[in-house]
Parts: structure tokens; C-alpha cells; sequence
């Protein structure tokens, strides 16, 4: 069983250039949020130190492959718009890839004894941080400008699945490239013998 929603602390980032990025982090019934990405880590790690955490981005965290040819930049199944691949879709998968690795790296400065997983089925919230993708779209998006509201319905729509996340999973592939487990390679969150690039990441839609 998990822990009490308030006990986990949640977080989500809106990707994008850096003028464009917004963060919110809920920690019981207080509530950060900003823009900047070093003050997001700093607040995140002093927040989730001693506690459960999960964290989001707003970008696609991993794509399906071996599929074929005429579906290889496809949407992943549930995606029911705009595929990843496609105009703002691909922006922000490539921008992702800096700003989430970025993040991890000045987590994991922070936070050397951590444990980090994608695996939303076996979190057991003990110490672990669930790495996730918030899936914001459409009529969920806020004005121009206000990219903390976005990452703040995601962490919202997080804390909202629980405690089943997995009926709350919005994008199912099978065969994907985890771009969020490179990520994790690359920042010293797992080894090389981690078959983390293969594994599909937790979708949250609000």
C-alpha cells in the first residue's frame, strides 16, 4: 500500500527553452512553484530528501520502436492527437533530453544515495523517486507565459492517481527507447546493465 498522498512529495517540470520553463513541487498542502531550473533542484532535493518523491517532465520520455515502417513515427497509443513526432512534439522530445538530463545531474549531486525508478507498478515509495511523463494538452494548458500552471496540473493530476496509477497510465507501448532511461545512465542514476532503455515510463494526463 502506498503512503498517504501528502507524505509523497510531487513534483512536475514544463520543458522547454529556458525562458519557457516552469516547475511546481507539492509537499503536503504547501505548494512551490517558478521558473528556473537550479532553484527547482535546489528546493526539490531539500524537499524530497528524507521522503517518497516523484517527479515529471512535460515531454516525451520515450518512443516506440520496432514497429512497422509505415507507423515508425506514428503517436504512441494513447496519445489521440499530434504524434511525439510532429511539429511541437519533436521540439520538445530533443529539448527534453537536455533539460531533463540537467535536472538529474544536479539531483544526483544532491541526492548521491537516492534511488531512482520507472517502474510505477513495484514504487513502493519507500525512499525511491518515480521519474514520469506529464502529458499536458489542449483545453489543460495555460495562458502564454504561465508554464508553472502547466507543471502544477501535472503534479496535480499525479497526487489525483494515486493510489492507482496504473489505471491512470495514458500511453501504453510495448517496444519503446526510454529516453529518460539514457537520461539516467548518462547522470549516474543506474548502471549499464540496467535494462532501463527499454522500459516504457509512467504517462500521466490531468
Amino acid at each position: 500500500m502506498r503512503d498517504d498522498p501528502k507524505n509523497i512529495v510531487i513534483a512536475a517540470i514544463d520543458v522547454g527553452a529556458p525562458k519557457n520553463i516552469g516547475w511546481a513541487i507539492l509537499d503536503g498542502d504547501a505548494v512551490e512553484t517558478g521558473n528556473g531550473l537550479d532553484a527547482f533542484i535546489c528546493c526539490f532535493a531539500e524537499l524530497a530528501k528524507d521522503k517518497p518523491a516523484a517527479l515529471g517532465f512535460e515531454a516525451p520520455l520515450f518512443v516506440p520502436i520496432s514497429r512497422p515502417l509505415n507507423r515508425l513515427t506514428a503517436q504512441r497509443n494513447g496519445e489521440n492527437g499530434r504524434p511525439w513526432s510532429a511539429g511541437a512534439g519533436a521540439t520538445v522530445t530533443t529539448i527534453g533530453l537536455a533539460v531533463v538530463c540537467h535536472v538529474l545531474e544536479g539531483l544526483r549531486d544532491r541526492l548521491p544515495s537516492k534511488p531512482a525508478t520507472l517502474d510505477w507498478h513495484s514504487w513502493t515509495n519507500g525512499n525511491d523517486m518515480l521519474l514520469y511523463e506529464a502529458f499536458v494538452s489542449g483545453a489543460n494548458h495555460a495562458g502564454p507565459g504561465e508554464h508553472w500552471k502547466d507543471a502544477l496540473n501535472a503534479a496535480e493530476g499525479f497526487r489525483a492517481a494515486l493510489p492507482d496509477l496504473n489505471a491512470a497510465n495514458a500511453v501504453y507501448e510495448d517496444n519503446v527507447l526510454s529516453l529518460v532511461g539514457a537520461c539516467m545512465m548518462r547522470t549516474g542514476w543506474c548502471h549499464n546493465n540496467n535494462p532501463v532503455l527499454a522500459d516504457p515510463c509512467l504517462v500521466i494526463r490531468p
